[in-house]
């Protein structure tokens, strides 16, 4: 069931769903699309997430009323698939270290597994991008398998080195640069996800597929890594 709410004095939410499901993010993101070209004069900005879609547009265009109207009345013709939208599989290396995974020996206690039952269990998934975080690089990957899963820190750390993988909930996620944060961090990758690409800013969306394979610390010292 379909909802559209005020959520601004020129913002709209329409919620697809009440629950995070696996569905969503792809049928989310054919829907924006669809929105975006059928009112592009009109939508200023289209942010989505686990459940839903924020639209803002301009109000000198048209009014909550006119505008929820038309997008409730494309809700009810659209037709949701999977099938409109490509997904992409992005691989992305980590090195599963105590040097990079400022987390992963406490992890490995808590969880009474090995480094190398930890690394499999990480690794061997592959994770949906459910939504797009406080950076256009920052995507919320979903879901982590129970045996791994981790609560976020009570005390966040002041600075998290760019490109470490961390662990929160039931979510994955690549730190694209240094910042804080309260995740539990399990490795790094030496992909650059940094801003300064302008590709970068198209790496992820919504609905696409990650999957991590591991690197050794050779490996990764080779190729740039800094411990």
């Amino acid at each position: 069931m379909h909802k559209i709410i005020l959520a601004g004095e020129n913002s709209i939410l329409i919620y697809f769903g009440d629950k995070i499901d696996n569905s969503l993010p792809k049928n989310i993101a054919n829907f924006a699309n669809a929105l975006k070209n059928q009112f592009s004069d009109v939508v200023i900005d289209l942010t989505p997430s686990y459940t839903s879609l924020l639209v803002s547009y301009d109000l000198s265009k048209a009014s909550y009323f006119k505008f929820s109207a038309d997008v409730q009345a494309m809700l009810e013709g659209f037709e949701f698939s999977d099938s409109n939208q490509q997904s992409n599989l992005i691989h992305i290396p980590v090195y599963y270290g105590f040097e990079t995974g400022l987390d992963l020996e406490r992890l490995l206690a808590e969880k009474n597994i090995s480094l190398d039952e930890f690394i499999q269990l990480h690794s061997s998934n592959e994770y949906l991008v459910h939504a797009i975080g406080f950076s256009p690089v920052f995507a919320f990957l979903g879901e982590v398998d129970i045996r791994i899963q981790a609560p976020r820190l009570a005390t966040p750390r002041i600075k998290i080195p760019a490109g470490s993988v961390g662990i929160a909930d039931s979510q994955t996620a690549v730190y694209p640069s240094d910042s804080s944060g309260g995740w539990n961090i399990i490795g790094r990758t030496l992909l650059d996800l940094s801003l300064d690409k302008p590709e970068n800013l198209e790496k992820f969306k919504t609905g696409d597929r990650v999957k991590f394979y591991s690197i050794t610390r050779n490996e990764y010292l080779k190729f740039g890594g800094e411990l």
